[in-house]
């Protein structure tokens, strides 16, 4: 089986900035800069319906299965909180003064997490949604974070060109990896002993956690990286930039194996904000400033 396009999904009108995974493995949701949030069906490559309106722009979304609730983060910093069988919002959460760029869900202590453009995180209680911690640990933005069960930490990716660390036990900080003063604005965990970081110039880096130190920097696009994800195969991983283009990894290696861009790949024709690896047929979904979500068959 080759990479190709399977679709092209449109229904947005704007940039969409974010899509998460829904309660069944076939359906994803999306938003962004139109305010909706769309629902969608990848056995039928079809829109179901608009599952939410929001005031401002959604610049991130979580769906949390076993309360069955989507958050919504938005530009001014609120969380909308909806229950999807209801379709009613039954809380908004607001601390921060800046985007909430990315909302995680700690499944084991049932706590929620929300990074803001502020330069602080936020942990949340998932059975009654009361804060339970912020904390300020940037002056720069916090564009992403990611969780790694196996290390019971989670890791920040700081406009001040730091790769934060926090243990999930206590809240503490654990370790701080720099980047030469150059924004991070993607991390993933690939596994226990290692982490990668894609920055505002352009540069993938991996992390080894055994001795927490950059280990390879390498050139990997011509704008900054906006997104890292990981399918079920661990030996490859997929990079979003602001250049336009999608790429897959070698993860071993650290080598591409396939480029989507320009007209030949159907690719997107301005920067891909996000993307989402998923199970359900080994899917690869990328979104972008033109409002367009990319559905890829990969091998």
């Amino acid at each position: 089986m080759e990479y190709q396009l399977i679709k092209s999904l449109e229904g947005h009108q704007g940039a969409i900035y974010t899509i998460c995974e829904g309660p069944e493995e076939h359906i994803v949701y999306s938003a962004g800069a139109d305010r909706k949030v769309i629902e969608w069906n990848l056995d039928t490559l079809q829109p179901i319906r608009v599952i939410a309106k929001s005031p401002t722009t959604v610049i991130s979304l979580c769906f949390i299965k076993e309360l069955n609730i989507l958050l919504i983060g938005q530009v001014e910093g609120g969380v909308h909180v909806i229950d999807i069988e209801k379709g009613s919002e039954i809380k908004y959460l607001k601390v921060h003064k800046g985007y909430i760029f990315d909302i995680k869900y700690v499944e084991n202590k049932k706590e929620i997490v929300f990074s803001s453009g502020d330069g602080s995180f936020s942990v949340w209680s998932a059975n009654d949604y009361k804060m339970l911690l912020q904390e300020k640990i940037a002056n720069g933005k916090i564009r992403d974070l990611s969780i790694n069960l196996n290390r019971d930490e989670a890791c920040f990716a700081s406009g001040d060109g730091v790769a934060i660390i926090y243990n999930l036990k206590d809240w503490t900080e654990k370790n701080r990896i720099e980047n030469d003063g150059v924004a991070i604005n993607a991390v993933k965990y690939l596994n226990e002993n290692r982490l990668l970081f894609g920055d505002k110039m352009a540069h993938l880096s991996e992390v080894d956690l055994l001795t927490n130190r950059v280990i390879q920097k390498l050139p990997a696009h011509n704008w900054a990286i906006y997104s890292i994800d990981q399918g079920e195969n661990k030996d490859v991983f997929a990079i979003g930039s602001r250049d336009k283009t999608l790429k897959v990894w070698d993860a071993n290696q650290l080598k591409v194996l396939k480029r989507f861009e320009g007209f030949k790949d159907q690719a997107h024709t301005h920067s891909v904000n996000k993307i989402l690896w998923l199970s359900y047929k080994n899917y690869l979904l990328s979104t972008g400033d033109d409002g367009k979500i990319k559905v890829w068959q990969t091998p």
